[in-house]
């Protein structure tokens, strides 16, 4: 029996050598990950702490509204591997197979110690915008932004800027390097997974901040050896797609947050519109409902429509949500429930 003999199946996109949906699922919040409060966050760790009621919403959205692809993660082995765990329960109930984009970080090292998200890191990419848009464009960008208050803590206070924290200077990028056997055990969380799309992790942001092109090839070049697909997530696309794209790098298609509000749209919200308009390659918006800030069909309206990416992937966390939510997205693409 097919998974989508319900309803009328969602419309793909080409990306590199695949067919990819213009709806999919996203790993939030069963990674405990709301983008609201650490209450959230905690409830959510609850929650979704067993397989089957994960499962049970999984399938709802693969029975009923026709979703195909999930993205999955390594990040949190505990409950990543639960997230994988009810994927694969979701395929045995239904006997079919739903396909993964698996993120996978990018082990930076500088003098063997892994730098991709520590302050220093944090201060390079502050830096970065700063100086493509200026302070004041900037400064109005973040202060507006709930989901970066949410990632540094609750408070804008926390921000870590090159006021507060020394970026790293061009001698320190120099010494750059990519771990890859770090790399092996972090593809190694994915053991039996059929790869559909490989999305390297958004310090792709931090290499073309200070420059090194070479590894960002580099890295490219190792991942398509081993998976058919490749794109990358960019979360301060108004700056990093431009220059990748000038730099001749051939990625598949970008994952880019966009969403009405602005929010986590680096280093501004035009840019990162002008980038999405102007990249010839697919892009799939990410965090359209502005971490539930902004919901219903306006969400997608403004991903599809305004903006104009060819996919969306966002989070649904209770069958109440998938209902909700996927209704107003197929909704915005014309199709039936």
């Amino acid at each position: 029996m097919s998974i989508h003999s319900r309803v009328q199946s969602i419309p793909t996109i080409p990306l590199g050598k695949i067919d990819f949906p213009r709806l999919t699922m996203g790993i939030h919040p069963y990674d405990g990950v709301s983008y609201q409060d650490e209450k959230r966050d905690a409830d959510n760790l609850k929650l979704f702490g067993e397989v089957n009621p994960v499962a049970d919403v999984i399938g709802h959205a693969v029975q009923n509204f026709g979703f195909s692809v999930a993205q999955v993660d390594h990040m949190n082995p505990e409950l990543n591997r639960l997230h994988l765990q009810a994927i694969w329960e979701t395929e045995r109930r239904f006997q079919s197979d739903i396909n993964l984009l698996a993120y996978i970080l990018i082990p930076i090292t500088l003098n063997g110690e892994i730098v991709s998200y520590l302050e220093r890191a944090h201060s390079t990419l502050f830096g970065y915008d700063l100086a493509a848009v200026g302070e004041d464009a900037y400064m109005a960008q973040i202060k507006q932004d709930k989901i970066l208050e949410y990632t540094v803590g609750g408070t804008l206070d926390n921000l870590v800027t090159p006021k507060t924290v020394n970026p790293y200077s061009q001698a320190d990028a120099e010494k750059f390097e990519i771990d890859y056997a770090t790399l092996e055990q972090y593809l190694g969380f994915f053991a039996g997974c059929k790869i559909f799309v490989a999305d390297p992790g958004a310090e792709i942001d931090l290499l073309a901040a200070v420059g090194r092109f070479d590894l960002i090839q580099e890295y490219l070049d190792f991942l398509r050896d081993r998976f058919d697909t490749v794109i990358s997530s960019v979360h301060h696309a108004g700056v990093t797609i431009p220059l990748i794209e000038e730099k001749g790098i051939d990625f598949d298609g970008y994952i880019v947050p966009v969403n009405q509000p602005g929010m986590y749209m680096f280093p501004t919200q035009d840019r990162v519109v002008d980038a999405v308009r102007n990249t010839n390659k697919p892009v799939i918006a990410i965090k359209p409902m502005a971490g539930g800030r902004y919901l219903g069909e306006k969400a997608f309206e403004y991903a599809f429509n305004d903006v104009g990416v060819e996919s969306v992937m966002f989070g649904m966390g209770t069958i109440e949500q998938v209902t909700e939510t996927a209704t107003a997205a197929r909704n915005v693409l014309g199709l039936r429930s």
